[in-house]
């Protein structure tokens, strides 16, 4: 699975797209020929990024499923007293999960300025970026949506049971 470079490793990947460029240029190649490894390297950014986005449309689609039904089986559920997330665990994961997606938009943004520092500028790249941080922006939204659903059941269904053991506090002091 290819990784975004982060950091150190994307001024070293400047720093060597740019050596390289110079020494096709001074090597007497034309400017457009010099130009090949930035143009490859914003290439296999977009395939990585058309990848990327499919996968993000995928967890999206997930969660898009997911908070629905929640809130479809939640009255159910209430009933029942089942699916309550006491230990928050399902939030903290979607909460972490929401976290890599926007650190995914971070690294992406690193990217668009990698090329800018190359003074490279591609309308394909940029396009994928674009629907690339869109895809992840609605994808957070509806992992917090599931949450707000998750933090409703949870909470109706601890007012049951408040609700039952106060009624069970009060037949007893009745007793």
């Amino acid at each position: 699975m290819s990784h975004f470079p982060t950091g150190a490793s994307a001024r070293r990947l400047v720093s060597a797209v740019q050596k390289l460029e110079r020494n096709l240029s001074t090597a007497g190649l034309p400017r457009f020929v010099a130009r090949l490894p930035t143009c490859w390297l914003s290439w296999h950014y977009c395939r990585m990024l058309d990848q990327k986005i499919a996968r993000i449309k995928r967890i999206r689609g997930k969660f898009d499923r997911w908070g629905p039904a929640i809130r479809e089986a939640s009255p159910v559920a209430q009933e029942k007293m089942e699916m309550l997330d006491l230990d928050h665990s399902m939030r903290t994961d979607i909460e972490f999960t929401k976290s890599t997606m926007m650190d995914l938009r971070d690294y992406c943004v690193d990217i668009g300025r990698m090329f800018d520092e190359l003074g490279y500028d591609s309308a394909a790249l940029k396009r994928r970026q674009t629907a690339f941080i869109d895809m992840l922006e609605a994808s957070c939204a509806s992992a917090s949506r599931m949450q707000e659903a998750l933090t409703r059941h949870d909470d109706a269904v601890l007012a049951k049971l408040r609700a039952e053991a106060d009624a069970t506090a009060a037949h007893s002091a009745r007793a």
